[in-house]
């Protein structure tokens, strides 16, 4: 075999591209958290890799029995400290450091590194397997080549055997990096079978290049190392880019063999024609693979806060049915980038759930009844499906549920549940990034689901409604509702923000080492405080969401009893955010031991909600608006007092009748206070305009008998 054979250069070509994928794996998961222990031993171990993968660049291609011997004594540093620098990798990630034997094999190390380059360690060279020279080994290299194989290992032992008390995602890091770790470390073992007199030369040395293609793949789909899915595009770039290049620099490496075998006899003046290619395809391959990346294979993960503050403030509020699924499914793909989805509702006329938007979907023309397995499951559980959940509980999901994923091209679906009734089902494929669907992902969609039911049923009810006089209170009704979500947004992301900002300030607290002097009583109880403010948070979340729920419902027609104070608190949760921005001062004054009403609840907080809502648009800007309660007789009178510009005397009179409105033109539909008349007084009560004074204010009264008796029963409405 000649010096310039084509294996000695296949050899010299592995070499290449094992270094120059270690080297960029080193810098990329050292850059990225240099603070991690993890990452930092990781990046040393594909450090070692690089360093012994160099020298088998130059070895195959030396002239001369003391260039060979020059190289083969290099390339044992990295070779030297291969194994214990995977060892203290493996020991880290899975928490289980044993500090004497991470000491020892440190030792062992620095003993073979001080005698690498004497007779002990490669005493001469010699031909073998075709190679023309291949190392002999010294008294000490059987010593290392056990220290080799013993600290190799262990350390794939102790990985895989902490599989099985791993998360889902962990299990995925540890298969993906064990296995593609034991690939190198076969394919690099090959490396020792010359040594004893086997002539096989070290054909799978190139397999040591899989270690690097598995470990970026379990960082961009499982975020290895804790890096973040947003930070894979330039990690697959530079993968894409050195395996295209590798290509080009093996064309580049033959054609310089080529030119000096037939043009030139001196072999730098060969290199000549190879590094011109090479350097007019550089340009053009790296706009084509960045176009490439951008345009097919990444895109930046979303902004939760993003996705609520565009649902409230432009989605919400839409009452047209057919732009309101639209203006979603454009929304949803724009900020959270899908491969498709779509929104299907039920049709009460053919008693199908249709698509009525979709983007990408692979049958748009699905239609699902009520007697599908997967409809079954959404009516009788509420829940959501998600193809991940699948895989990590090990579930056994029937063939007709995955065949309506299938045709959806959904990765999740979720059912919009509106008064426990299934009105419409909302799928999500796959995420561009191709990251999974996160819990974080279904906190915010999951509620985002429930409301943009609300919103449909709302819009629907619009529809239908649209001709009549309740029609037209009900548009205004949920109008208003849709202008109340931008306050609804801020009162929830303030609350979220702060639970979240909490957690992730511990955990980054914890990833730095800030707490490692802090003993596991004072974690527990940091822990505990920090969950105290997430749970409180999450309530005040909760509680808001479950005030704009209740209200959006529509009245069961059955009256109940009622505590007057609890209800003014409840309609001032809902438009209190608005009347602060406009500087509307509130007050309300409940006399001491006032009477409860029997009213129906539901259409008694739309009164008041009309009311003062009335009265602060009366106000305009910086005013005040009082309630105040007390007991006349048998009835609770109810006093709407504010300071804003008051009515004028000739409308006094048309005040209560239908499409009268004080208001300009297009922004009242004058149903407001006939609609509230006619459900005061369809509740035992009546309303009546107190006073009012052009300049100074308006004060609207209520009039209800008060409660009965409690050994009375209570009778409909």
């Amino acid at each position: 075999m000649s010096k310039m054979d084509p294996f000695l250069i296949f050899i010299s070509i592995s070499g290449f591209i094992n270094a120059i994928t270690s080297s960029l794996l080193t810098i990329f998961v050292y850059f990225n958290n240099r603070r991690s222990i993890v990452n930092k031993t990781f990046a040393l171990f594909a450090l070692y890799v690089a360093a012994w993968s160099y020298p088998y660049i130059f070895w195959p291609l030396a002239d001369s029995k003391e260039a060979c011997l020059f190289w083969f004594r290099i390339l044992h540093i990295g070779a030297i400290l291969i194994p214990i620098g995977f060892y203290h990798f493996v020991t880290a990630f899975i928490n289980r450091r044993n500090r004497r034997e991470l000491l020892a094999g440190y030792l062992l190390a620095l003993f073979f590194l001080a005698f690498s380059f004497s007779r002990y360690y490669i005493p001469d060279m010699k031909p073998i397997g075709g190679m023309p020279y291949y190392g002999v080994p010294g008294v000490l290299y059987v010593p290392f080549l056990l220290t080799f194989f013993w600290y190799t290992g262990k350390s794939i032992y102790l990985l895989f055997s902490s599989y099985g008390s791993a998360d889902h995602q962990k299990k995925a890091q540890i298969f993906l990096v064990g296995i593609g770790t034991l690939i190198g470390f076969v394919g690099g073992s090959t490396n020792y079978l010359p040594w004893f007199g086997v002539p096989v030369p070290p054909f799978l040395n190139c397999l040591v290049a899989v270690y690097v293609i598995m470990t970026a793949y379990a960082i961009v789909k499982h975020k290895f190392l804790d890096i973040e899915i947003l930070v894979k595009k330039t990690l697959v770039f530079a993968g894409l880019f050195g395996s295209v290049y590798a290509v080009f620099a093996i064309f580049a490496f033959l054609g310089q063999v080529f030119f000096e075998k037939y043009v030139f006899s001196n072999r730098w003046l060969s290199i000549i024609p190879s590094i011109v290619i090479v350097t007019f395809m550089f340009r053009p391959l790296e706009s084509f693979l960045i176009n490439i990346t951008n345009k097919y294979l990444f895109q930046k993960k979303y902004d939760y806060k993003d996705l609520l503050k565009t649902f409230t403030s432009e989605v919400l509020t839409v009452l047209d049915l057919d732009r309101l699924v639209n203006l979603t499914i454009n929304k949803l793909d724009d900020i959270i980038k899908l491969a498709s989805c779509s929104i299907l509702l039920f049709d009460n006329e053919k008693c199908l759930y249709i698509v009525k938007a979709s983007k990408n979907l692979k049958d748009p023309l699905i239609t699902l009844d009520r007697i599908n397995v997967a409809v079954k499951y959404f009516e009788q559980t509420h829940r959501y499906l998600l193809r991940t959940e699948f895989y990590e509980k090990n579930v056994t999901v029937p063939a007709s549920i995955l065949s309506v994923m299938d045709r959806l091209s959904a990765e999740l679906i979720i059912p919009m549940v509106l008064h426990d009734k299934v009105i419409g089902i909302l799928s999500l494929g796959k995420k561009k990034s191709d990251e999974d669907y996160t819990q974080d992902d279904l906190d915010i969609l999951l509620p985002l689901a429930r409301t943009l039911a609300i919103a449909v049923s709302n819009a629907e009810l619009f529809e239908e409604l649209g001709k009549t006089q309740a029609e037209a209170a009900q548009k205004e009704k949920m109008a208003v509702i849709g202008t109340l979500s931008a306050g609804i947004n801020h009162e929830i992301c303030n609350p979220l923000g702060i639970a979240r900002g909490q957690c992730e300030a511990f955990l980054l607290n914890m990833k730095d080492g800030l707490y490692k002097n802090k003993s596991p009583e004072e974690l527990l109880k940091k822990a505990e405080e920090i969950m105290g403010k997430v749970i409180k948070e999450t309530d005040r979340a909760t509680a808001i969401t479950k005030k704009l729920s209740g209200f959006a419902k529509p009245a069961k027609g059955e009256a109940e009893i009622v505590d007057i104070g609890k209800e003014i608190d409840e309609v001032f949760g809902l438009v209190g955010y608005e009347l602060r921005l406009e500087k509307i001062e509130f007050d309300k004054k409940i006399e001491d031991g006032l009477p409860k009403i029997f009213v129906d609840r539901k259409q008694f907080q739309e009164v008041l909600f009309n009311l003062i809502r009335n009265a602060g648009q009366a106000i305009g800007e910086k005013g005040s608006i009082t309630i105040s309660a007390k007991r006349e007789d048998a009835k609770v009178v109810i006093d709407i007092q504010d300071s804003g510009s008051g009515i004028a005397e000739d409308k006094i009179k048309e005040l209560f009748n239908p499409f009268f409105t004080t208001k300009e033109p297009g922004k009242g539909t004058g149903l407001g206070l006939f609609i509230v008349r006619q459900v005061v007084e369809k509740n035992g009560g009546r309303i009546f305009l107190k006073n009012t004074k052009v300049g100074v204010g308006t004060t609207f009264t209520l009039e209800f008998p008060a409660m009965p008796m409690p050994d009375k029963q209570p009778a409909k409405v």
